[in-house]
């Protein structure tokens, strides 16, 4: 049995974010999902990265594959990631860019390779049960594997975006690599967690247990989201496993003719491409009638467009031969109705229309204005206030006509200055956030991090003295330094708040104790930055981006 997938793609920018830091690529043996971090850019640079790379896999033109498709999709992840290191040692203004990554790869037509590292999530569909597939990787589930939280707690904790691993925040890769079974009916969904944070699983398995066609399954996830608040990227592709017929044994059905074995592209990936600003893998384009996708349709390939194009060479599907229509014919009737609809009658209420019309448009736009003011009255982001203290507005960040929208909520008693300063210019461009909670929650997030930059800057250095002491007492030892590191999402979502992904760490400093001691098992009431043990972890280095230390 040879099995093969029909598949969507679909990716939307969601309502709060100003770019969509997702890729995602699809076609009838791969599925890929990227969901980038970093902010400035980055995590769209990262995500297409990582999706271009792997989509090299569907190539016949491309060397060093070994045929193992395990081991293949375990040395296209690894060679993304170095692509990434790479960049950000050309630019490292993109230092803590990274991405999420999540593919299935059809091996022999039976199995997947099946590959995964974030927070991004695989699901399947079998026999009308749906199971999550992959495990993330955050700080939250951590606490659930320990048993110190429950999945109802990681659904409103307040670390719940800090990633435990990523691709390209360090030189080695941690990643989950196994095979598993297909079987023909599976239907999988692969999606980044502006989907899965925002449609309730109950949600996710309805709607793909209730639409047959993968292309309506798609957009209906995508609304869902939408309707559960949007505040982040959504991404999300739908594939279904069938078995393909013998070539030659019938022609194709009309519902199988619209799934042509054609890359998908979507999210970042899509839009860079289509711009011509990266160099995406040859799978798309030496197909024949492909074309890079067109974000503006989410990067869906029109099928049946190419079909008409094929059936009827010369003519193109965007320019369709006009319309013929049939001459007006004037006399008799038709000449006694124009005469009457000249008449000097209807020449004097022409003013009627313009009148309604201006009436209209001035309701309209009241409506909208108070409308406007409504909505504004309702968003929240966090800046600094005048007097450099972090700050709660209400309203958005922008002026009309001289008008500022927005005004102080509330300040807080942090310090801009007191911040690492990858947060101090988060602050300075002012960060979304998707309600007054969540802008409460921003603020305490960033109280966190003053306070252990405080922390760390107060620590005592202890220094070894040459001097033997002449006092039969031991003098004391220094601590053995436990370091830990793990990634914030913070472009948007400051450790599962705002905007964006970014990095946070710690470290524990020595001390002048007579036995070394070591940092205590974490709960879920103490910030990761401070109590993440060490390990297979992805972390930036929250001391040097400390005030003391920048620089």
């Amino acid at each position: 049995m040879s099995l093969s997938l029909r598949y969507a793609a679909r990716s939307h920018v969601g309502l709060i974010r100003d770019g969509n830091e997702d890729s995602g690529y699809a076609s009838a043996r791969l599925l890929v999902i990227a969901d980038g971090m970093g902010g400035q850019a980055a995590g769209e640079i990262a995500s297409a990265v990582a999706v271009e790379t792997l989509a090299e896999l569907d190539s016949p033109h491309t060397t060093g594959l070994s045929g193992d498709p395990v081991r293949d999709l375990d040395d296209r992840i690894k060679l993304a990631n170095n692509k990434i290191r790479a960049i950000i040692a050309q630019r490292p203004e993109l230092e803590g860019m990274g991405t999420t990554c999540t593919a299935l790869f059809l091996a022999g037509g039976s199995h997947f390779a099946f590959a995964h590292i974030g927070d991004s999530r695989a699901y399947r569909l079998r026999g009308g049960v749906l199971e999550q597939i992959s495990t993330d990787h955050t700080w939250v589930q951590r606490l659930i594997d320990e048993g110190q939280i429950t999945p109802e707690e990681a659904e409103r904790h307040p670390q719940r975006s800090l990633l435990m691993r990523a691709l390209g925040t360090t030189a080695e890769v941690d990643l989950d690599l196994t095979v598993l079974d297909v079987q023909e009916g599976d239907r999988y969904l692969l999606c980044s967690d502006g989907l899965s944070g925002f449609a309730p699983f109950n949600t996710l398995a309805s709607t793909l247990a209730g639409y047959g066609d993968p292309h309506h399954a798609a957009e209906t996830l995508i609304q869902h989201a939408l309707r559960g608040g949007g505040a982040d990227n959504i991404t999300c592709i739908v594939a279904d496993a069938f078995e393909q017929a013998p070539q030659g044994a019938r022609p194709p059905s009309q519902a199988e003719t619209q799934y042509l074995e054609l890359p998908v592209v979507v999210g970042a990936a899509a839009e860079n491409q289509a711009n011509g600003t990266t160099s995406y893998a040859q799978a798309a384009s030496e197909q024949p009638g492909a074309n890079p996708a067109d974000p503006g349709v989410t990067g869906m390939m029109n099928a049946g467009a190419i079909l008409a194009a094929a059936e009827t060479p010369g003519q193109s599907p965007a320019q369709p031969d006009a319309p013929v229509l049939p001459a007006p014919t004037v006399g008799g009737a038709d000449t006694a109705e124009m005469e009457a609809v000249s008449g000097d009658e209807p020449r004097r209420r022409r003013w009627l229309k313009p009148a309604i019309i201006g009436g209209t448009a001035v309701v309209v736009l009241a409506g909208l204005a108070a409308g406007g003011f409504y909505y504004t009255q309702q968003q929240y982001y966090v800046a600094a206030d005048g007097s450099g203290h972090v700050a709660i507005y209400q309203g958005v960040d922008y002026s009309l006509a001289g008008i500022k929208l927005s005004h102080v909520y509330t300040s807080a008693d942090v310090l801009v200055s007191g911040l690492p300063t990858s947060e101090q210019d988060k602050v300075d461009s002012s960060i979304t956030a998707t309600s007054l909670t969540d802008a409460k929650t921003i603020v305490s997030t960033l109280s966190i991090m003053e306070s252990e930059c405080a922390a760390i800057t107060a620590a005592p250095t202890v220094t070894a003295s040459s001097t033997p002491s002449a006092s039969a007492t031991p003098t004391g030892s220094a601590t053995p330094n436990s370091t830990g590191t793990s990634t914030a999402k913070a472009s948007d979502k400051a450790s599962g708040t705002a905007s964006g992904k970014a990095s946070t760490s710690s470290s524990a400093h020595p001390s002048t104790n007579t036995s070394p001691t070591t940092s205590p098992t974490p709960t879920p009431s103490v910030s990761p930055s401070s109590s993440v043990s060490s390990g297979n972890t992805v972390l930036g280095q929250l001391s040097a981006e400390c005030p003391v230390n920048a620089g």
